[in-house]
């Protein structure tokens, strides 16, 4: 396919006779949203750690247990973020400052606002009333809100980082994980100190299942992802109006606040007894909306990164020796990337698979490189290394008579 229909895919925005090249970095100290940024997360971070100091000092094995069952929770899940954008698009402080947002800058203003509406409502309505839709309405407004603030002045700091709807998507999923995982440890660690038994690892096991594993697939990193498409939408389609665009923004930030609002409420709850069977169902049908809609953005947003994808291949990398017109074609579809490497795996042999994965992480990294850098320097070594690889794999796939 030639350029010109490959740039089709992506849309009029990106139709263009010469493509840009380079991307800002994350530490912008003449912009004022980086030291906002950083300002908060520092912030944040004083208040996490006084917040659990003395968790540590009463059910230090907790604390420490928690830790490390939580940090390995926040790596499978940023596995997947990172496997999810073939263009590696942002550089790893992207997720670490996402995270940091989510649970040192978010959490920070998140705790007091949730307890200042709950009183208001207490107030307003009555102290029954709080006890009952209190977090359903407190939750929502300030959680959801102050997690998408995050995303927006990290756009801020580097805007032209952002230039699929997938890139804006995967920080806003890395800042509601950050949420998540520092307060399931809060979670984890109250929950030890008023735990009826003299045992600092149960609270440990009982919150990774119920807040892990039972409802970590659509809990605030869904949301935030829900949120998010509304801001990616917003960036990624500047010949709509600006009206347009804002509406949109703000249908998708209120779809958000509706899935966590359900999430918080108590209602179900009475139609299901205490048992943790019982418990998990209701999980499920209360986040399963959550779930297809943070699932049907991320089609559309793995749709488009794939046509963003193929679009750029065609425009910096025309060589067919470098990008054959098959390998093209799957360049942005990482199921179907898979399914060759595991057919050429039970043809050729073990070798032939690893060579076929290597050659196609190959074929990605020259495509950001060139993205970043332009054609030169540094993209040589990775057009060197894709043309070594398929001088060692073509012997091993020929089809024997």
């Amino acid at each position: 396919m030639s350029a010109d229909g490959a740039e089709s895919l992506v849309g009029p925005e990106q139709d263009r006779g010469v493509w840009p090249v380079g991307t800002d970095s994350f530490f912008q100290p003449h912009r004022a949203a980086f030291w906002l940024l950083a300002a908060m997360i520092v912030n944040g971070l004083f208040y996490t750690i006084n917040m659990f100091s003395m968790g540590f000092r009463v059910v230090p094995v907790t604390a420490l247990l928690g830790l490390l069952v939580w940090g390995i929770y926040t790596l499978v899940f940023l596995l997947v973020f990172r496997t999810l954008d073939l263009l590696e698009q942002h550089p790893p402080e992207a997720f670490v400052l996402a995270f940091a947002w989510g649970g040192f800058g978010a959490v920070y203003f998140a705790a007091p606002a949730n307890i200042a509406i709950q009183s208001l409502c207490a107030k307003l309505v009555s102290p029954d009333f709080v006890a009952v839709w209190g977090p359903a309405v407190a939750g929502p407004i300030t959680e959801e809100f102050l997690k998408l603030a995050g995303v927006v002045l990290l756009v801020l700091v580097a805007r032209n980082q952002f230039q699929t709807y997938l890139s804006v998507l995967i920080v806003g999923a890395m800042a509601g994980l950050g949420f998540q995982v520092v307060e399931n440890l809060s979670y984890t660690v109250n929950a030890s100190m008023h735990f009826p038994l003299e045992n600092q690892v149960y609270p440990v096991l009982l919150n990774l299942l119920t807040r892990g594993l039972m409802s970590g697939l659509w809990s605030h990193a869904a949301y935030t992802t829900i949120a998010s498409f509304g801001v990616a939408w917003f960036l990624l389609h500047p010949e709509r109006s600006k009206a347009t665009r804002v509406a949109v923004a703000f249908l998708c930030f209120a779809l958000a606040w509706a899935m966590h609002f359900l999430w918080n409420s108590p209602w179900l709850e009475d139609l299901f007894d205490g048992g943790y069977g019982e418990m998990a169902v209701m999980l499920v049908i209360k986040g399963i909306p959550a779930m297809i809609a943070a699932g049907l953005f991320w089609r559309v947003a793995a749709r488009e990164n794939g046509a963003y994808l193929h679009a750029l291949a065609a425009y910096f990398v025309p060589e067919r020796e470098l990008i054959r017109d098959d390998e093209w074609v799957r360049l942005g579809a990482p199921l179907q990337r898979y399914k060759v490497r595991r057919e050429i795996g039970w043809t050729f042999g073990l070798r032939a698979r690893w060579l076929k994965r290597q050659l196609q992480r190959e074929q990605l990294r020259l495509v950001r490189k060139a993205m970043t850098y332009g054609r030169g320097a540094q993209t040589l070594p990775h057009e060197v290394a894709i043309r070594r690889l398929r001088a060692e794999l073509e012997p091993l796939v020929q089809v024997r008579p």
